[in-house]
């Protein structure tokens, strides 16, 4: 009888040591993913938040030497949520050129007046933006790019 307490006694100490570990050790659920983090190579990324944070929208171009128009306005992030006017941050990660607009695009091209609220040149492989604290935070609805 006294083996089986004593061994009941050791294995809980052991897990309790165990848990203690991996309650210190354990990383936070909420910890913020490096800036500008997951985006691959050969891809636009468009951020949630500010400094590549958040959740994203991977575009990845496949169309060369013509302007290729992209809507936001039907696009979702990674975790789900529509996002539409809900981008703050992007990352280019091509060659190709990129100016983002308020509008989206429709299925014929643009239509009216599109503001242009960004861009980045050709051959500018991992440029980025950021329109924290800007009027044009979380405007973002169309794109459009041209690879060569």
């Amino acid at each position: 009888m006294k083996m089986r307490s004593f061994r009941r006694a050791s294995v809980a100490a052991v897990t309790a040591v165990a848990g203690v570990a991996m309650l210190f050790s354990a990383t936070p659920a909420s910890a913020a993913n490096p800036p500008y983090d997951g985006c691959p190579g050969w891809a636009i990324c468009l951020y949630e938040h500010e400094n590549g944070g958040g959740s994203k929208v991977i575009i990845t171009p496949d169309v060369f030497g013509k302007i290729t128009t992209f809507s936001v306005a039907k696009a979702h992030f990674l975790n789900g949520k529509g996002a539409n006017d809900q981008v703050t941050s992007w990352l280019n990660n091509t060659n190709c050129e990129v100016r983002f607009y308020d509008q989206a695009p429709s299925p014929t091209g643009w239509t009216g007046y599109p503001l242009m609220i960004d861009r980045t040149p050709h051959d500018n492989y991992g440029a980025r933006g950021d329109w924290t604290g800007t009027n044009h935070n979380d405007w973002l609805s169309g794109i459009d790019y041209h690879c060569r």
